[in-house]
């Protein structure tokens, strides 16, 4: 038997050959299923915990109480042993710490002028001198310590100058030597950012104007020291990140179970456990149920796909054995002899299609989405994928049994008559019930509530197209009968043998029918999937801004502002920004508005086009005032109107110098009458210069530590502020007597002068004495225009009529909304534009911001980055469109249209096979067909033309229908999954 069943593969090889294809198609793809959902959902994991905030990956044990019974080291260690027996899980990276709470100040005899102070904590962490760049060494003996670089530049301090720390929880205060300054290599890693008390992120409360800039980072100390203090309670942490590997071992489901237990258990040993991983549980629990769902929905709509092509290839080739069967019953075969005869030539192509498909699968599914990296993961989805495979082959045996039934049923004399019987009207009332069960559904999936038939919207597309191509390919048969005549009367005998083909072939319409439902598949599945990448695109340009983005860090926003510019002096390549995520009520974006148009990824929904915004943030302002000399003079005139000896008032200038710091450049005392005022600035005759930032009349004690915003009862005339070396007069009396070239703070804060030009300068007046509330002392030249000029989204915060005003930082800013867009770069729907430039000199705080940028345009030089390094910039961190778009597109709703559209090739891929049976079944008969009617008198080229029309137009039609059921499909379910899990839609 199988000798005849090898010697009937070989009498027809290419249809043995097709049917090899298309069951390694079907093999492959239920073979690449299980492959690809498990990967997904290990890729999925480790995406989420990638790109997850410190906050949801970290998990943190705290214990408090005296030291005892050994060293601090022991007891942090013990904790940490403790915490991860607890916990139970791997997949985490642990770090240890001990802190006592406090304050850290300067010794009087250490300080320049007055005593200053931080609420900095006194921290042992394990590892710190490894993950910081120290100027000094690493304090290791109990009277060391290290002071990060903030808050040893705000207490004016560096290496060998001793400092005082003070709590509730030590007897005395102690006195420590800083033996280093230190400054993390980077502020992002776990290390730094998984425990709030190393580094500081927001300022003290009521900051002095000094102060732009958190200062209460960690006062770092070695083991010894917190030994030797012996505090009454000391804070002991253990900090546990997750890494990706968490959730490729193990459920998220299990991790929440592990975590809720270690929780009870933890306080049972007296430890506080506390973590916000259960928000990342919850969306990688999201998206993986969401690839679970759509990959084998997928998977399920392409193996019928598989079967029916089989079905419709078996069901052709059977047509040249029918002849065959009728002799082999003539002769007296058994039914059973007569079955395997006939299934055997199906089947062996379908199993050796499954033993290559099996392999293949796997081969497609980890080029696609990479490999399985647990080995408990691979050997499940090896026996799934078996499994699969399987169950594909079966159901392509059943369809090939059932597509041979009517021939295994029908006698001798039927099988041997070269036209077979027409089908029984049972198949066209299949047809009937299926193009209703897809109405029917298709209706459910419109009028469905919100999260409802998940699983049916992804069978949308399918079943909308069954249902279309059921009817559109009896219309193509009926409409083909109907030609006939009309083209037999016009004297069109090729289109009218062509349509005769079609109206009368058995299984036509069913082959159009497969043709219509691939083709509209893959075309709404390439629709959604792009659709999606197009969203995820613009996702990526609304949140990044320009095509690269780094994070750095810079002194203050002026260094910033600077180094950009030394680095790229073209102006195309590069621009400085600022952003503020939470300063006071406003999300706010600062940009050196100058090149925007050159650097940033502009889009529409941003309103007016780059160069208008740019335009509309940058008016033409006075240029500032700059002080490149070595040596500052100012000529005033002073009166005092209310004689107080206890006092001491002076005039400060106050400059940013070329670094973009705080410069405060002290004039006095004050007397009465005309004054010279003179004072070095060596600072200054380095290029830019020192840019003047105000004038304030300030006062002290007669021992001159702390100086404040003076009390009324003195005037001061400034007549000209002038400089040597080289000799230049910087402001004169035209200036000084013009009152539009000076403002007083836009900040929001009561003004401590009252300004008045007079005929020689400008005179200042303390004003009278206001009731509670700080005010401030300088008058500022007009350098920038004020209030100043925003953009801002479309919902907007609630204000006071005539009291607008946008905040960042510890400045607030009066503010003209100069325009109003429905989004913004990096802000999304809430948020403020405005220059950086501007407020940088309006805000006069000299601070720098939360997150300090530089974009680069897509045609930057690639040694940009090094030429920012070398401007003084340190580089924190990247990120691009290209790459947050790629991170869209591997979570589950991406992952699994990727998939539907892999699928949705292969089923065309599967109608071409099936069509290629067809041809292949149908070239003799047909030959004998063409010959008769060249028999017949036809002509050579009329034979040619109908050889191959009816196939042509078949195929031309079937396609077109697709084509158009894929947009109406398209416009009416409309996309079957969203591509962003979190409900983001584009705007």
């Amino acid at each position: 038997m199988l000798a005849l069943v090898l010697a009937a593969l070989r009498a027809r090889r290419a249809q043995a050959l097709t049917l090899l294809v298309l069951s390694t198609l079907a093999a492959a793809a239920a073979a690449a299923a299980p492959w690809y959902v498990l990967a997904s959902t290990e890729r999925v994991a480790t995406r989420h915990m990638e790109t997850a905030p410190i906050q949801e990956r970290a998990l943190e044990t705290i214990g408090e109480g005296k030291i005892e019974g050994g060293s601090i080291t022991d007891i942090v260690a013990a904790q940490a042993e403790l915490t991860q027996r607890v916990v139970g899980l791997g997949g985490f990276t642990t770090y240890t710490q001990a802190h006592v709470t406090g304050q850290a100040s300067t010794v009087p005899a250490a300080a320049s002028n007055e005593a200053r102070s931080t609420g900095s904590p006194l921290v042992m962490r394990t590892g710190a001198c490894e993950h910081a760049v120290i100027d000094g060494r690493c304090a290791t003996s109990a009277d060391e310590a290290m002071l990060s670089y903030r808050t040893a530049r705000f207490m004016r301090l560096k290496a060998g100058d001793p400092i005082v720390f003070t709590s509730t929880n030590l007897n005395e205060p102690v006195k420590l030597t800083v033996v280093g300054v230190y400054r993390p290599d980077d502020p992002g890693d776990p290390f730094w950012s998984s425990n709030s008390q190393l580094v500081a992120q927001s300022l003290p409360t009521s900051p002095p104007p000094e102060i732009t800039e958190p200062v209460d980072d960690a006062v770092l100390v070695g083991p010894a020291a917190l030994d030797a203090i012996k505090p009454k309670s000391v804070r002991t942490i253990t900090d546990m990140v997750a890494q990706p590997v968490l959730f490729v071992d193990h459920q998220p489901d299990v991790v929440g179970a592990y975590l809720g237990a270690a929780t009870v258990e933890a306080a049972n040993n007296r430890l506080t456990l506390t973590t916000s991983i259960y928000d990342v549980i919850e969306r990688i629990e999201r998206d993986r149920q969401l690839v679970s769902l759509g990959v084998p929905v997928g998977a399920f709509q392409l193996l019928i796909l598989c079967w029916f092509a089989l079905y419709l290839a078996v069901k052709y080739t059977g047509v040249e054995r029918r002849p065959d069967i009728g002799l082999v019953k003539l002769r007296g075969a058994s039914r059973g002899r007569t079955w395997s005869l006939v299934g055997g030539q199906s089947g062996l192509p379908m199993l050796g299609g499954a033993v290559l498909g099996l392999p293949l699968g796997y081969l497609v599914a980890t080029a696609v989405n990479g490999s399985i990296r647990e080995p408990a993961v691979r050997d499940q989805a090896f026996q799934l994928s078996v499994g699969a495979v399987a169950l594909a082959v079966v159901g392509a045996l059943l369809a090939a049994l059932l597509a041979e039934r009517r021939s295994l049923g029908s006698s001798v004399a039927e099988l041997l008559r070269q036209s077979p019987a027409r089908a029984g009207a049972w198949r066209d009332l299949l047809d009937l019930v299926l193009v209703i069960v897809a109405v029917a559904a298709l209706w459910q999936l419109r009028n469905r509530a919100e999260g409802d038939v998940a699983g049916l919207a992804l069978l949308a597309p399918g079943l909308a197209a069954l249902a279309f191509a059921l009817v559109a390919a009896r219309l193509i048969t009926y409409s083909a009968a109907r030609m006939v005549e009309s083209a037999l009367r016009h004297g069109r005998p090729a289109r009218a043998l062509s349509a005769i083909y079609l109206a009368r072939r058995p299984g036509v319409h069913r082959l159009a029918a497969l043709i219509i439902v691939t083709v509209a598949l893959l075309c709404t599945s390439f629709l959604t999937w792009h659709a999606g990448q197009e969203a995820g695109r613009t996702r990526a340009e609304l949140e990044v801004g320009a095509d690269r983005v780094l994070t750095v860090r810079a002194e203050n926003r002026l260094a910033l502002l600077e180094a950009v510019r030394r680095a790229d002096p073209g102006g195309k390549s590069a621009m400085a920004a600022v952003q503020s995520l939470s300063s006071g009520n406003d999300r706010v974006l600062l940009v050196d508005s100058t090149r925007l148009a050159a650097v940033a990824a502009w889009r529409p929904e941003y309103g007016l086009s780059a160069e208008q915004t740019a335009a509309l943030l940058h008016p033409k302002a006075p240029d500032p005032v700059y002080v490149t000399g070595g040596q500052l003079t100012l000529d005033v005139t002073n009166h005092y109107t209310v004689l107080d000896r206890q006092r001491v008032v002076v005039l400060d200038v106050v400059m940013a110098d070329p670094a973009g710091t705080r410069t405060v450049v002290r004039l006095g005392p004050l007397a009465e009458g005309a004054q010279q005022l003179t004072a070095p600035v060596p600072a200054c005759t380095k290029a830019p210069g020192c840019r003047l930032s105000s004038l304030n009349i300030m006062q002290s004690t007669l021992e001159q530590k702390i100086f404040f915003a003076s009390r009324p009862g003195i005037e001061v005339t400034v007549h000209g502020i002038t400089q040597s070396g080289p000799d230049q007069t910087l402001v004169g009396r035209e200036m000084l007597a013009d009152r539009s070239r000076w403002r007083l703070d836009v900040n929001g804060v009561p003004p401590n002068l009252i300004v008045t030009p007079s005929a020689d300068g400008l005179l200042l007046k303390v004003a009278p004495i206001r009731t509670g509330g700080a005010t401030d002392p300088g008058v500022y030249p007009l350098d920038a225009p004020a209030p100043i000029v925003s953009v801002r989204a479309r919902l907007l915060k609630p204000r006071l009529l005539g009291d607008q005003r946008v905040s960042y930082g510890t400045t607030t800013l009066t503010e003209t909304v100069g325009a109003t867009a429905t989004r913004l770069p990096r802000l999304g729907e809430l948020g403020v534009l405005v220059d950086l430039e501007y407020a940088d000199r309006l805000g006069a705080d000299f601070g720098a911001g939360e997150s300090l940028q530089v974009w680069l345009a897509r045609d930057a030089p690639p040694d940009l980055p090094d030429k920012l390094r070398k401007e003084g910039l340190i580089i924190l961190g990247e990120e691009s469109i290209d790459g947050v778009a790629e991170r869209y597109a591997s979570f589950g709703p991406p992952l699994t249209l990727q998939f539907m559209l892999l699928s949705a090739i292969i089923g065309v891929a599967l109608a071409a096979g099936a069509a290629t049976v067809v041809a292949a079944v149908e070239r003799r008969p047909r030959a004998r067909e063409l010959t008769a009617l060249r028999h017949q008198g036809a002509s050579a080229r009329l034979v040619k033309r109908v050889s191959f029309e009816g196939y042509l137009v078949l195929v031309g039609v079937s396609v077109l229908l697709g084509l158009v059921l894929a947009a109406l499909i398209h416009a009416y379910v409309g996309d079957v999954m969203p591509y962003f899990a979190d409900g983001w839609s584009a705007p």
